[in-house]
């Protein structure tokens, strides 16, 4: 990956992360369902085409693929800790978070090897090397 390309996917997922965090609640808290509804739709489909269908967020071919999920998730972790325990130490919660992280991890490979025991699976396809 060139240097370069780390600075757009930065800020794509800075800007998808701002977005749903500081609008999305306001419109619930606005429109009720209906608002949260609306804000997904909204926020999400422009979130997705600035990162994906734009490319901001860098994805090689035949490499793991990065959603914006993830950035979603950072955010909502920052946003959490310093919008109600801006006092906290901000050590004290990594524990937790670091095993969440693991947990996550352990599951999805789980998921996999129980997805490839199906009959039905069929292994991907092997990518051409871009880079």
């Amino acid at each position: 990956m060139k240097p370069m390309r780390y600075m757009p996917t930065i800020i794509g997922s800075a800007v998808c992360g701002a977005l749903v965090f500081a609008i999305w609640p306001e419109m619930w808290k606005s429109y009720g369902i209906m608002g949260g509804w609306l804000a997904a739709f909204i926020l999400i489909s422009i979130s997705w085409y600035m990162n994906h269908w734009m490319g901001i967020i860098y994805n090689p071919e035949g490499k793991i693929w990065i959603d914006q999920g993830w950035a979603v998730g950072a955010a909502g972790v920052t946003w959490a800790y310093f919008r109600f325990y801006p006092d906290v130490v901000l050590w004290k919660c990594w524990p937790t978070l670091v095993l969440c992280l693991i947990g996550g991890a352990i599951g999805g490979k789980l998921a996999c090897l129980t997805k490839k025991k199906h009959c039905a699976f069929t292994a991907p396809q092997e990518a051409a090397d871009s880079e």
